[in-house]
Formats: structure tokens, C-alpha cells, sequence
């Protein structure tokens, strides 16, 4: 049986590691392809990982080996910055985000592919390893893949998830007229007594103010970009079809329903990954309840809250949901104080309408509420 030189081998084993890592990034890209950027981002990555591992595997030379550590270095640096301190150039990622299973493995299997190609430049050619080694090396740096690449991507514990988390509440899709109640022309859910009466003609004067102020204050925010530059981030929602973001310092100031400090900001997200100003979603400040909300128009200005919402610890990031006193499939549980959806777009169930099809977190109303 002939002998393996022992830096091949090396330089081999950093590009099954480099494939295994590109693999992962390609199934990643899969589950993003609701945020068009970070699908983007895995799937260029996942690229030039195997192509790398193509090329190291075809062609083995010092110039291959040192094209393999700074590529997947590059890689691993960037996975370290998103869950350390966050990357300010990539706006889904700009918050640290928890360490989950496929983009752990990823990592590993990134640092392999550079501590491979890194030996395969200083390891002596005279040493020798036998084939059979070398071939179970190879197998045991391929074979974490696998589950890794069945595992969904943990951005935050995976958008999708997040985006799952929150269909608890939303369906994400805008209502239709004839999904009203009966009572008044829009349901109520959960509306205090004190709320639950029809509009008097000042409120309805109140109610409009609040609309036109709301659209003219916010034109600036029709490019999502603007929004972030703004203060604003992701909570990570996206791949259910409307995406919010949050200023974490609006949301502390303690102004109540100001056109020029808005708490969130709703985007609906298209099948290209672009992304449509709809909605304004002003929120009450920490430690508000029901009992805090403001009369602005009775029962058509339906505030609304969330409960067994989890995010990341220390970010707004949505990671999951509460199931049965604890949150799925990670987070910190963080009840939501009472809010208020106003549209600045035309919508067909009114300006107060939720982002959801049964209107569960908003009011439905025709044309003729106003």
C-alpha cells in the first residue's frame, strides 16, 4: 500500500472541510430566500467554498492552500463578528445574534478548511500518511454537513423561524372586506369597555389627523435602507411577508403616538427580497398596559398586544415563541406593551388595520369609516 504524502493529505482535508462548509451555506441560502441579501450572502459564499474545494482537490499548490485560508478565514471571521458584535454592512445582521447548530458546524467546518490548508504549507513532503487514514479524515470533516444542512439555519434560531413565531399572531396578508364582524363593521379583540364604543365625530376628526400626520411625517422612510440609517432594525420577520423594524430608542422615549418618532416601522416584503413602506406601528412605552391606551377613535382604533413573543437577549431580534412556559426554539420571552397599526399605504380593510388576514391585531372598516 502506498503511502499518502502527509500535506496533500492536509490540503484535501481542508477542502472536504471548505465543500462540507459550502454545503451548509447553499441549504442556509435555501431557508433565506424571503431576505434577498442574506440569501445572497450564503449563497456566494457557498460558491466560492466549494469551488475553492474544486480547485484545492484538482490542482493542489501553496498559491490553492493560501487561497483556502484566507477564504474560509474571511468566512469564520465574519461568522465570529455576527455573534459577537453584530455587521454593521449587512443590514439582517447588524445585532449579535445566538450561536445555533448549522451556522456552529459551518464554523468548524471553516476552521478546518483553514487549519488544513495551513498545515498543508508548512508540512514537510517527506512525511507520509497512510491512504486509509487520510480517507477516514475525509469522511469525518464531510459528514457533519449532513445534518448540519437539515438543521435550518439559526439566524437568531432561524428568520424562518422567527417569521413562524410571529404567524402565531399574524397571517400576514391583508384582510378582505367581508372578513369584518358584525358589530360596527370591524371586530374587537380583547378591546377594553372603556374603548369598546363607536367613534364620536372629534374623534373621527382625531382619527384622520393622526393618518394624514403619520404619512407626511414618515415619506422619508420609503427606502428600508433609510429606516435603518434612521436607528431602526429588523426584528427579523421578513420571511412571513411583512418585515418590522424597531428603534429601540423611540420605543424608550415615553412619547405616545408622535408622527416624528414612530416606534416601528412595517415594510411587506416581495418575492425579490424588496421590500414596500406600508405601515406605521406605534408602540406605548415600557411597562404600558390596556389601561394606558389613548381614546383616539373607540372601538375603530384597535390597539393590540403580543405576549409569548421570545427574542435574543439584548437585541430585538424575533427568535421564537412561548410554548407551554418556555420559548421555542429559543429566546427570552418579552410580553409587548400596546400597539397601534396605521397605514400610510391604501389598504383595503382601513388605515388601522393589522398586518394579519383575520385582522386579529387591528380593526377592518370600509371606506366610508372616516
Amino acid at each position: 500500500m502506498n503511502d499518502t504524502d502527509l500535506n496533500r493529505a492536509c490540503l484535501a482535508g481542508a477542502a472536504a472541510a471548505s465543500a462540507g462548509a459550502g454545503l451548509v451555506h447553499a441549504a442556509a441560502a435555501g431557508t433565506h430566500a424571503g431576505d434577498r441579501s442574506l440569501a445572497v450572502l450564503f449563497a456566494v459564499c457557498a460558491v466560492a467554498q466549494v469551488g475553492w474545494a474544486a480547485l484545492a482537490a484538482l490542482r493542489p499548490s501553496r498559491l490553492a492552500a493560501t487561497a483556502g485560508v484566507a477564504l474560509n478565514g474571511a468566512a469564520l471571521a465574519a461568522w465570529a463578528l455576527s455573534r459577537t458584535t453584530g455587521l454593521p454592512l449587512i443590514d439582517a445582521l447588524r445585532e449579535a445574534e445566538d450561536v445555533g447548530t448549522q451556522d456552529l458546524i459551518a464554523a468548524l467546518l471553516a476552521l478546518a478548511a483553514v487549519l488544513g490548508a495551513g498545515a498543508a504549507l508548512v508540512v514537510p513532503r517527506r512525511l507520509a500518511l497512510p491512504p486509509v487514514l487520510a480517507a477516514l479524515g475525509l469522511a469525518a470533516l464531510v459528514v457533519p454537513a449532513v445534518p448540519a444542512m437539515a438543521a435550518g439555519h439559526s439566524h437568531d434560531n432561524g428568520d424562518h423561524v422567527a417569521a413562524d413565531a410571529a404567524a402565531t399572531h399574524h397571517d400576514h396578508a391583508t384582510a378582505a372586506p367581508d372578513q369584518t364582524a358584525e358589530s360596527g363593521g370591524h371586530e374587537h379583540h380583547d378591546v377594553p369597555e372603556r374603548l369598546d364604543h363607536e367613534p364620536t365625530e372629534d374623534q373621527l376628526q382625531a382619527a384622520r389627523e393622526l393618518i394624514d400626520e403619520t404619512a407626511a411625517a414618515t415619506t422619508g422612510y420609503a427606502d428600508a435602507n433609510a429606516a435603518t440609517a434612521a436607528g431602526y432594525r429588523s426584528i427579523g420577520d421578513g420571511a412571513g411577508g411583512y418585515e418590522h423594524f424597531v428603534n429601540p430608542a423611540f420605543l424608550a422615549d415615553g412619547a405616545v403616538l408622535d408622527p416624528q418618532r414612530p416606534e416601528s416601522l412595517v415594510y411587506e416584503v416581495g418575492a425579490d427580497g424588496s421590500r414596500r413602506f406600508t405601515t406605521v406601528m406605534y408602540t406605548l412605552a415600557p411597562g404600558s398596559t390596556m389601561d394606558d391606551v389613548p381614546d383616539i377613535a373607540g372601538n375603530l382604533t384597535v390597539w393590540h398586544t403580543h405576549e409569548d413573543l421570545c427574542f435574543a437577549p439584548g437585541t430585538v431580534r424575533l427568535s421564537g415563541v412561548l410554548v407551554n412556559g418556555a420559548c421555542r426554539p429559543g429566546g427570552v420571552n418579552r410580553p409587548s406593551t400596546p400597539m397601534l397599526h396605521v397605514w400610510v399605504v391604501p389598504n383595503d380593510c382601513g388605515p388601522f388595520a393589522g398586518t394579519d388576514r383575520r385582522q386579529a391585531t387591528g380593526s377592518c372598516v370600509g371606506d366610508d369609516a372616516l
